[in-house]
């Protein structure tokens, strides 16, 4: 039983805040990044303590209003902006969200050039993860699309020259909004491979 606040609701002591090697190992497992936007936390949250104690805030994926047993589940917790998780706030669907890190979410989205984001057709769960975080909000489909269109630029100066492979253009280490550049450069790569003209043979004179 967790006692009870002044307004009779059940308190949750704040362990993820007080103590700083839980937000830093929380942080940690998404690289400093929104666990759901893939937003840069650290630049964009005035943050307090430096390196100790890192910006963002501690996002209950199974709210604790709702599941207070799971208040202080490890696996309850991922590194959330401010955007996300005051989106989101206590909403849970009946089908749950996209977990951040069970098997590969960023495939459960269909993200566009201009930075726009979709949940692919008929997943209920990324729909709702969609529209409950608010992952289409102007300003971060704004960032989202100047960061993919960057890259995109890099690939197609690249692309048809010798030697030149699919994984050279991937990114691979942590990046802002890499899930939503590498799908691009997949797609933009594929459509440039289908459009290459084949080499016709040369005939043989008789």
């Amino acid at each position: 039983m967790l006692p009870a606040d002044q307004r009779g609701k059940a308190h949750f002591p704040q362990v993820w805040r007080a103590d700083a090697r839980v937000r830093q190992a929380i942080a940690e497992m998404s690289h400093g990044f929104c666990a759901y936007c893939q937003s840069p936390v650290s630049s964009t949250h005035p943050g307090k303590g430096g390196e100790d104690r890192p910006p963002g805030q501690i996002e209950h994926f199974r709210p604790k209003a709702r599941f207070p047993a799971q208040a202080y589940a490890w696996d309850n917790y991922f590194l959330g902006c401010m955007g996300c998780n005051g989106t989101k706030h206590d909403k849970w669907p009946a089908g749950g969200y996209v977990r951040p890190d069970e098997g590969k979410p960023g495939s459960r989205f269909v993200f566009e050039e201009n930075g726009e984001i979709k949940a692919c057709e008929g997943d209920e769960q990324a729909r709702c993860t969609v529209e409950d975080f608010g992952l289409g909000r102007p300003w971060l489909t704004q960032h989202r699309g100047t960061a993919i269109r960057s890259h995109l630029d890099f690939v197609r100066r690249l692309m048809g020259r010798p030697g030149i492979q699919l994984q050279d253009m991937l990114i691979t280490r942590p990046v802002a909004f890499s899930e939503a550049i590498n799908q691009n450069v997949r797609r933009v790569w594929a459509n440039g491979r289908q459009k290459k003209p084949s080499r016709a043979r040369p005939r043989r004179a008789r």
